[in-house]
């Protein structure tokens, strides 16, 4: 029997760890696109939100509840992106000193893109030491 012919026996064990390991990296890339796009959704609702307090502000009424409410759902998924970690070097992902970068689709710190076609698109081509996921 020739010892150099047959495959080693855990080959397969690592091929399916590396590919569960692909997999929950990408889970975690979705979430963290899913993040970032909650929080561009709120930006975008910034006029739909001007124009509810000036009809408020028209009619008289209060607007300390619809402020609250949009301060506090800001400031949720604010806390959310932010919060969020890369998977390969486990660093903030949108955050490299203090303030929270909303245009990036890489990582700060180790370059990993959550979004290969976006980062294309707008030129965050792939350098060397960068480690963008299939």
């Amino acid at each position: 029997m020739n010892h150099n012919s047959d495959p080693p026996d855990h080959e397969p064990e690592s091929r399916a760890k590396a590919a569960a390991l692909q997999l929950q990296q990408r889970m975690v890339l979705k979430k963290i696109s899913r993040a970032r796009m909650r929080l561009l959704v709120c930006f975008w609702t910034l006029p739909v939100y001007v124009i509810g307090l000036w009809v408020l502000l028209s009619n008289g009424q209060g607007i300390d509840s619809f402020m609250f409410i949009y301060m506090v759902l800001y400031a949720g998924f604010a806390l959310d992106m932010s919060m969020r970690r890369c998977p390969l070097c486990k660093q903030q992902f949108f955050v490299k000193s203090i303030l929270l970068n909303l245009i990036t689709h890489k990582c700060l710190h180790c370059g990993a893109c959550f979004n290969a076609e976006a980062a294309m698109r707008f030129g965050e081509a792939k350098g060397e030491d960068d480690e963008m996921l299939p």
